[in-house]
């Protein structure tokens, strides 16, 4: 992924109404190494929605130079329906959103990090995206629990956030000290990996620093849009936590 992004090149038919490039900065995580063919437990799991998101870039573990292991995930759609992807060991494999709601992904085949090109869709014209960013999507197994703070511009912009079975009451999330019920928030349930995660989109006002609280596990992202213009936009993760790796024999 080059510093400049843009969904599709200017002049293909899947490019939408108009194709514009945008800068784009993220931090990339550390490489994890395992042994040859050592299965993880728990799996690799992620999940994201298409709400800001036009693809999902993902990464392989380091294994020995010697080691000819196929890297697999399973990716679900929004039915939890599975098909296998086999992940590219010499780079990154892609998984494209623009057709589909949202995706959750499983694999024991090591720790495959996620990074998100995000954008700023206007549907039913889901192709064109006004302005991009890129970020990591942390694993399950990194989600956070109690207080985050985020920062925002003064308008345009939101905070995503998924939270687990224990997140979905938006009475019992705080932003800024008031429940998330007392704002203009939407809520979609996911159900992936036999239990039932939230996904909320809210939008935030005010310039500076924000806090976000709740006693559920959960990620949080903050998307901003029309950050220098029309066609630029700003998005990142607010934190996570180190997961803890067991290999299974």
């Amino acid at each position: 992924m080059s510093d400049y992004a843009s969904t599709s090149n200017i002049g293909v038919p899947s490019c939408g109404i108009t194709c514009h490039e945008d800068y784009i900065t993220f931090m990339p995580m550390p490489v994890v190494s395992k042994d040859c063919s050592d299965a993880i437990s728990p799996p690799d799991q992620r999940m994201i929605t298409n709400d800001f998101t036009t693809r999902i870039y993902v990464s392989p573990p380091d294994v020995p130079y010697d080691c000819n292991e196929m890297f697999t995930t399973t990716v679900y759609d929004k039915n939890d329906n599975g098909h296998q992807e086999v992940i590219s060991s010499i780079g990154t494999s892609t998984i494209e959103l623009t057709d589909k709601s949202e995706m959750a992904s499983s694999s024991n085949s090591g720790q495959l990090p996620m990074y998100r090109l995000g954008s700023i869709l206007n549907y039913p014209d889901s192709l064109t995206a006004y302005g991009h960013f890129a970020h990591y999507v942390p694993s399950i197994q990194e989600w956070v629990t109690g207080k985050t703070q985020f920062y925002t511009f003064a308008k345009g912009c939101y905070i995503e956030m998924y939270a687990d079975q224990n997140g979905l009451n938006p009475d019992a999330i705080k932003m800024d000290g008031l429940p998330l019920s007392s704002y203009g928030y939407k809520l979609n349930h996911m159900n992936h990996f036999t239990k039932t995660y939230g996904h909320f989109i809210v939008p935030v006002t005010g310039y500076g620093l924000h806090t976000i609280e709740s006693g559920a596990n959960y990620v949080m992202y903050v998307i901003c849009k029309n950050v220098l213009g029309a066609y630029d936009a700003a998005g990142y993760v607010a934190g996570f936590n180190k997961r803890k790796v067991q290999d299974s024999d």
